[in-house]
């Protein structure tokens, strides 16, 4: 499977779960996440870098950037 259809089974995952989410908050950020997957589908086919975690970060370590 290419990454870009990993991708976007990642996206069809979460949108999922968005339809089912409790509170349109959820709902919205959730919505949000897929559109990240979408566009990140989108970059590895034009081929387009994508942004990784610092080396030796585990995702616990890792701050949100809002």
């Amino acid at each position: 499977m290419s990454k870009a259809a990993e991708y976007r089974d990642n996206a069809a995952e979460v949108m999922d779960l968005a339809n089912r989410a409790g509170t349109a908050g959820d709902k919205r950020r959730l919505l949000a996440l897929a559109e990240k997957w979408l566009a990140l589908a989108d970059r590895s086919i034009r081929g387009e870098p994508q942004a990784h975690a610092p080396a030796g970060k585990a995702l616990g370590e890792l701050k949100p950037k809002f």
